[in-house]
Formats: structure tokens, sequence, C-alpha cells
């Protein structure tokens, strides 16, 4: 299944480790260096704010040209927005459909996904998930992701679950809700939950939204 790889799943933290050894050495070298790059840039818009701080710092910091910064991100707001393991999610809902309703299906794509990233990832996980919320121009680039995710569960829901596509659009509207209440919770309480656990208890108690 093809799925947007800039579609990010609305400040969605990273799923999975960019070690994976089905990637090729280069890929798995490209990655660690994005990462490395992230993790530079997110310390300093956390310190400093997200203005303050250059793309060409960033680079410095984290021993790459600033061209390979823009070649790799784009832009600045995807330095904190950016998670390289976003197509997955979606395929693994695609996965579930068929066994049953969107937003089961999301539910446990996510959560599934979710792993041991927390022993990982909290620190930095949390750090953009909290800059996303207090900066407007991050907060605008998730929400143009937000729209591009409902926009591939639209599609996900029409062809794997046989919807119609007003309801499709209800689904992924209601799915995507339900992601940004629970992520924003997470965040709100200082990660002290497992984010697994609020996106579950989020989904469970909103069930009969779905069409």
């Amino acid at each position: 299944m093809s799925v947007p790889s800039q579609v990010s799943c609305y400040l969605l933290i990273v799923t999975t480790s960019s070690e994976s050894t089905s990637l090729p050495l280069r890929e798995r070298k490209r990655l660690r260096a994005m990462k490395r790059v992230q993790r530079e840039a997110v310390a300093r818009f956390a310190e400093r704010g997200f203005a303050a701080v250059t793309i060409e710092e960033i680079a410095d910091a984290a021993e790459v040209s600033p061209m390979s910064v823009y070649r790799w991100f784009g832009t600045k707001e995807a330095l904190v927005i950016w998670d390289e393991f976003d197509p997955p999610i979606l395929a693994a809902v695609a996965d579930r459909l068929p066994r049953g309703g969107p937003l089961t299906a999301v539910r446990d794509a996510v959560v599934g996904l979710l792993g041991d990233v927390y022993d990982r990832e909290r620190g930095l996980s949390l750090q953009r998930v909290q800059l996303i919320y207090s900066e407007s121009a991050l907060m605008a680039a998730a929400d143009r992701n937000a729209r591009m995710l409902r926009a591939a569960l639209v599609k996900l829901f029409v062809d794997r679950a046989g919807m119609a596509e007003r309801d499709a659009n209800v689904a992924a509207a209601v799915a995507g809700t339900l992601l940004e209440v629970a992520i924003d919770a997470w965040q709100r309480d200082d990660g002290r939950r497992p984010l697994a656990d609020l996106l579950t208890e989020t989904f469970v108690a909103h069930e009969e939204l779905a069409p």
C-alpha cells in the first residue's frame, strides 16, 4: 500500500527505532543523522525559543551542512514535526481494517506501534509535543499534517473498509480528533502517564462516535 511519506500522525511521537536492520545501510545512516539534527534542534528550541535558533547553528552543532538540513527537512518547522516512521502507522491501520471498525483500527495501530518508545525516546518526544503546542508556527505545521492524515485515512476507509466517502470523512475526523485529545492530555501532564493508556482510554470512551 502506498502512503504519503510526508504525513505526520498529528504530533505523534516516534514509533520505532531508526536502527531497523530492514533498511539499507545508507538509509540507516541518513536517518541517524536526521535524528541527531532533530535532537540538537529541539534542545535549542526548548532552551531559547523557536525563532531565536538558526538552521546554521543547528547544522554546526550536529556536524552536518546547512544544505543537508534543508534537503532532509525542507522547513525549520519540520525539524520538530518530522517523524521517521509515519508510513508504518497508516500501513498498520490498513492491515487492521478488514478485522475491525475504523476507530478500532486506528487505535490498535497507533498503540501497537508505540512499543517501548517511552524508555528510549520519552524526553525527546515530550519536548517535541510541548514545543508544538507552545509555538504558533509549529502548531500551524501540525494542523497541515493533521489534514493530510485525515485525507490518507479517508482513502484507507473507502478502499479497505468499503465505507461511503461521507462516513469515511466523519470517521477520519473523529479519529484525528481523538488522537489530538489524547496527545494534548499527555503533554499537559508532562508525560507522566503512558500515551498508549491515554490513547486507549480516549478511543474506547468514544467508540460510539464512529459511523
